[in-house]
């Protein structure tokens, strides 16, 4: 049998490394399609410019964690000063020392406790965040500082540079953390971030089993081929540059730097290699995602903090203080042998050779990994593929998730798939702690207060359950249809994932809210209101996240949601966390009705489209009038009113503002009502079932139904004249309800105007809309008191915000009345009856 010829080493290199390029690129290709990106010609003609943004990315990585190295030397040596009892103070304070100096040198110290205090007091300020504390304890530790040791407690920062050549002993654990950051980071970005570990890696040497190449020409190309396909690897001496050149100049910090770098990315690139081998040759396929999706995690974090805090004053004097105490038992000829050499000067060879030294045992290391991997065979092993039984705690039916059996098969996923604790958990944790610090100056300048710490914690439960609802959707595969099968199905299925998340995202924000209620005591009650109402909006975002499931392809990938369903799933989603940090309650009240209508809108459209997933081509529209588009006729019409009212007050003054926004409303709503009218009229909705709830009924039940509707009418307007008078008087309200009458008295010559639009044109336009069409749909969607409280809220968010109880009672009546006789005509009345009143008394 002649069998063919090896193919030669060069070759198969270059075709190796070739194939992790492409594979580099396509696994980015697959991540902005996990993420749900735009993809298409656009993003493909912009791939190059990204990949040069890239690169310029790492760079700007390398070398800021290299300047961190660097840079904590001097924060090193002021902490080692002050550790000896000086004070270290900026070099613009020298000559007010000197003055305090001469002064207490005078004979009998004359006026030295006033120079101590003038010395303090100037001090206070540059000194403010290393110190800490308020202004008077600051001054009053100069103060005591100068006290206990004189003018000899203090020096300069120039002072300090030049105090000794030798970095202080404090410094060498913190230049070894950073070290060890930065070698973490470029062995674990391995080919490039990988989102997706549910799917079936096929490594490079797998050619061995398929083409005649030498094995272990296979294995050394794949051990490069991070290096080959990630640019993390190429701008490594970066950080050597920034590390030999700060103590040997520039070109000896080049050279050096240079070669450093490159055997330092050939030992990184192997070791990630030989992780990735272990893994997939000796763990069952569950563990090996999670260790393989645990590594792409600490590298893509360890990458991306660099970026946004490494290189904070704060940070470093922080880092310094925290590990000086390690300088007394760690070894410290690791860390001085990299920068210094192991002469008794600073040598630039020796670094170089003590960091190639380093490099090459890591290189060592990985290729003995992988080999041990290699030779212990090709499938994993021992008890890793054994079934065993799993015990879930709380079993015996005293937790709620143990008695639900979709709840128990969630907390088995979780256990059984290592995996998916790093994509639902870890991922969405990370980009929601970095969208946070995107928006530190937000948050910084409302951090000091409790609706500043609230709505951080708002900010951050969002964007965990943005991110986690498509991750966890998309890490079990095909798994998520085994409720195809089962009694209770989908729907029950992923009702049960998104009380799961919502759980998860409450330990989160729970978390954040009970550390502002510790340090905002006397805001207890209202931080425990933003808790409730974060109850609501998170449930209800948990549930939009879950509708955005859709049936895998024929070759058993996840598929994308539809972007109109993405962008209806991020409606009002940052209006709550907004409200609450910018103390705009109107706003944080409207982010959480609105979500939950969409929540509910979202899933009926979901609903009706469950049974065909898996044949979208037969899919059938849920029956009209549906919530969507209730939302979106009232959406629309409200949104042009004041448009149009806007539009016409500018152009005929606010002297006819009421006249114009009147009239804007009388033809906006009309029109609004056509085009609905004919929209459902052509889905086979007449204009009478929307007017009536159903058959007709005898004429003494439609009489008496008229009649409540008038007693119910002027009672409710009673009440609201009640509600508005108490608000005039009570402290807290009357300067605002004496502004909201001083503004309403500019308009007296356009009060019939205002009569007009809210007694002859509001009633009929907002009870076809809001009770016709919203809570009809919310009636089939959820039942009962749950929908006529969420309309009635929903309609009252369209109000102002001082009218929001009186008006949220008519919207309640309504919706019974509406639901009780049947006819959406005494809804009109009732609303009628109360704006009459309201408007013309009021």
């Amino acid at each position: 049998m002649n069998l063919l010829p090896p193919t030669p080493d060069w070759r198969v290199f270059k075709l190796l490394w070739q194939a992790a390029r492409r594979r580099s690129a396509g696994r980015r290709k697959r991540q902005r399609e996990i993420m749900h990106r735009k993809k298409g010609k656009s993003g493909d003609s912009l791939g190059g410019l990204a990949f040069m943004f890239f690169i310029l990315v790492m760079t700007f990585v390398h070398g800021a964690l290299g300047w961190m190295l660097v840079s904590t030397e001097q924060t090193a040596r002021t902490v080692a000063v002050e550790m000896s009892g000086r004070l270290v103070i900026p070099d613009y304070m020298d000559d007010a020392l000197d003055r305090l100096a001469k002064t207490a040198d005078s004979p009998g110290g004359n006026g030295l406790e006033d120079a101590v205090e003038s010395f303090a007091e100037r001090l206070d300020f540059s000194r403010s965040q290393e110190m800490g504390g308020t202004e008077k304890s600051q001054r009053q530790l100069v103060v005591d500082h100068f006290h206990q040791y004189g003018v000899a407690g203090f020096v300069t920062e120039s002072a300090v540079v030049v105090d000794s050549s030798e970095p202080p002993t404090v410094w060498w654990p913190v230049a070894g953390f950073v070290f060890l950051w930065w070698l973490v980071m470029i062995v674990c970005q391995g080919e490039g971030l990988e989102l997706d570990i549910q799917r079936r890696r096929h490594p490079m040497w797998e050619w061995v089993q398929s083409h005649p190449v030498r094995p272990v020409t296979a294995f050394a190309a794949d051990l490069l081929a991070p290096m080959m396909a990630n640019p993390v690897y190429f701008t490594a001496p970066v950080f050597w540059w920034f590390v030999l050149g700060s103590r040997f100049g520039i070109w000896p910090g080049f050279v050096g730097g240079l070669v450093v770098g490159l055997v330092f990315s050939v030992a990184a690139s192997s070791l990630n290699k030989a992780i990735e081998i272990s893994a997939m040759l000796r763990l069952a396929p569950r563990n090996r995602g999670a260790l393989l999706g645990f590594v792409s995690w600490l590298g893509y974090a360890a990458m991306m903090l660099p970026l946004f805090t490494l290189n904070s004053p704060a940070l470093k004097a922080f880092l310094v203080k925290s590990l000086a105490p390690l300088a007394g038992w760690l070894p410290l000829w690791p860390a001085r042998a990299l920068t210094f050499g192991w002469a008794g000067g600073a040598v630039w060879w020796q670094a170089a050779i003590s960091g190639m030294a380093l490099a090459g045992l890591l290189a060592a290391g990985a290729i003995a990994l992988a080999w041990w991997a290699a030779n212990r065979g090709l499938q994993a092993g021992g008890a890793a593929n054994k079934p065993g039984r799993v015990r879930i705690a709380g079993a015996g039916g005293r937790s709620p998730f143990s008695r639900n059996p979709l709840q128990r098969k969630e907390l088995l996923w979780f256990w059984r798939d290592k995996g998916a604790v790093v994509q639902a958990v870890l991922i969405p944790l990370t980009i929601a702690g970095f969208q946070v610090f995107n928006l530190r100056g937000l948050l910084n300048s409302a951090i000091g207060s409790w609706n500043g710490v609230c709505g951080a914690a708002i900010l951050c439960g969002t964007y965990f359950l943005l991110v986690l609802g498509p991750r966890s959707l998309a890490s079990e595969g095909g798994a998520l249809w085994i409720a195809t099968t089962w009694p209770q199905g989908m729907e029950d299925l992923l009702k049960a994932k998104a009380r799961l998340w919502w759980v998860f995202s409450n330990v989160i924000v729970g978390g954040i809210l009970l550390a502002a209620g510790v340090m905002f005591p006397r805001d207890g009650w209202r931080i425990a209101l933003v808790a409730v109402g974060w109850y609501f909006f998170g449930h209800s975002l948990a549930e939009k996240t879950v509708t955005l499931a859709t049936a895998p392809s024929s070759s058993g990938e996840p598929e994308p949601a539809p972007k109109g369903r993405q962008w209806a799933a991020m409606l009002g989603t940052l209006a709550f966390s907004s409200g609450v940090i910018s103390g705009a309650w109107s706003l944080a009240v409207t982010g959480v009705v609105f979500s939950s209508l969409t929540a509910a809108a979202m899933w009926q459209n979901f609903r009706a489209r469950l049974p065909f997933l898996f044949d979208p081509w037969s899919e059938k529209l849920p029956p009209a009038p549906t919530l969507m588009h209730a939302m979106i006729g009232i959406a629309a019409m409200v949104e042009v009113v004041a448009l149009t009212g806007g539009i016409a007050a500018g152009v005929w003054g606010m002297e006819k503002f009421w006249l114009t926004r009147a009239l804007a409303y009388g033809i906006v709503g009309a029109v609004a009502w056509i085009m609905m009218h004919r929209f459902l009229a052509g889905r086979g909705v007449s204009a009478e079932s929307i007017w009536r709830w159903q058959g007709k009924k005898p004429w003494p039940e439609t009489a008496a139904a008229w009649a409540t509707a008038g007693v119910i009418g002027a009672a409710l307007a009673g009440a609201a004249m009640l509600y508005l008078t108490a608000l005039r008087h009570l402290p807290i309200t009357s300067g605002y309800m004496g502004e909201l009458a001083n503004a309403a008295a500019g308009h007296d010559a356009q009060r019939i105007w205002i009569f007009i639009m809210a007694v002859g044109m509001a009633p009929f336009a907002e009870e076809y809309f809001f009770r016709g069409l919203l809570f009809r749909a919310l009636d089939r969607e959820w039942g009962g008191r749950r929908a006529i409280l969420t309309s009635a809220a929903y309609f009252a968010i369209y109000h102002p915000p001082v009218s929001w109880l009186p008006v949220f009672a008519l919207g309640i009546c309504s919706a019974w009345s509406f639901r009780k006789s049947g006819l959406l005509g005494p809804s009109v009345l009732i609303h009628m009856i109360y704006n009459a009143i309201v408007v013309g008394l009021g």
